[in-house]
């Protein structure tokens, strides 16, 4: 199996109670999700958003079970944009309402400016789109399995077919089937997406969900940490967190050279260090960050394998 694409498996932290005791997190309310999804303000058709392709240029190609995009959800689009800017060298660009970031000229995600909740003050959030070859396909089973959905499945001006879901274990995450098909798999950039990771305090519940929704395989035990992997590349994470009113959800990686930097400066950029750098088997190292505005993102510094370990676990 190549590893070009992936992290090391000790992806986040190995400190399950820290996590767990700030991972109780406020769900996302019906106003977050009429923003994304239909581009209401407040339920006024007028303001739709405008969105765009998860690829600049189309591919015509579909990888089920690949994470394919992310969109902050933040009270402070403004704040966010000068945060992660000068965090990670992101570059922004603005369609209406949508705010569109780039990494080194590529689009990479997107932000939603919403209104703040004082009910909800820490409600932020990454929100990271998984892809599927068929969201209708998709949104029954989630719901034969006991999932949630919010909205749709529905089409997405410029994006696709998608549904704004809760798993069955909680986790929210957009399925979708992009129009223009999906990112290539390649060795990520820095500053670009790394990984991403499920917490959950069920992961054998997770991991069978997951295998019935993507097909994938897994590597790793359910009591720490799974791989899923599908189309011979490591997809995503899934950390188990032995805390029962932990909110699970999906976490987005950013790659990096250097994780003490990086954390440091977000910290002088208004941000906090949850779990301060630390050393990963691969001989990187990895932090979990919390933006401005509440939302959680993991920073890792990771080597790709020479060509001749690609296959060495």
């Amino acid at each position: 199996m190549t590893e070009r694409t992936t992290p090391d498996r000790s992806s986040v932290v190995t400190e399950v109670q820290d996590l767990s005791r700030l991972g109780r997190f406020m769900t996302v309310g019906l106003v977050m999700i009429l923003l994304l999804l239909t581009g209401c303000a407040a339920g006024k058709k007028s303001s739709s958003l405008v969105l765009t392709p998860v690829t600049d240029s189309p591919t015509g190609i579909h990888h089920q079970g690949k994470f394919v995009w992310n969109d902050l959800l933040t009270n402070d689009v403004e704040t966010a944009r000068e945060f992660y800017g000068q965090l990670f060298g992101w570059t922004f660009a603005q369609l209406g309402r949508y705010t569109v970031v780039q990494n080194d000229g590529r689009n990479i995600g997107g932000m939603v400016e919403l209104k703040a909740d004082p009910d909800n003050p820490s409600a932020a959030r990454w929100l990271c789109t998984l892809s599927v070859d068929d969201v209708d396909q998709a949104v029954e089973l989630l719901i034969a399995e006991g999932g949630t959905v919010n909205e749709g499945p529905l089409e997405l001006l410029n994006r696709g077919r998608g549904a704004l879901v809760r798993d069955p274990q909680g986790a929210q995450l957009v399925l979708l089937h992009a129009r223009d098909g999906d990112p290539e798999d390649e060795e990520p950039a820095m500053g670009s997406w790394l990984w991403h990771e499920l917490w959950s305090n069920n992961a054998e519940a997770s991991l069978a969900f997951y295998q019935k929704l993507a097909g994938y395989d897994f590597e790793g035990d359910a009591s720490d940490y799974l791989v899923l992997t599908s189309e011979d590349q490591w997809r995503a994470g899934i950390r188990f967190i032995d805390d029962a009113e932990l909110e699970m959800r999906w976490v987005p990686v950013v790659r990096v050279t250097n994780t003490e930097a990086i954390a440091k400066k977000a910290e002088q950029l208004g941000g906090e260090i949850r779990v301060a750098p630390r050393p990963t088997a691969s001989g990187g190292s990895v932090a979990l960050l919390v933006d401005p505005s509440g939302a959680r993102v993991i920073i890792q510094s990771w080597t790709a394998p020479a060509p001749e370990q690609e296959g060495a676990l």
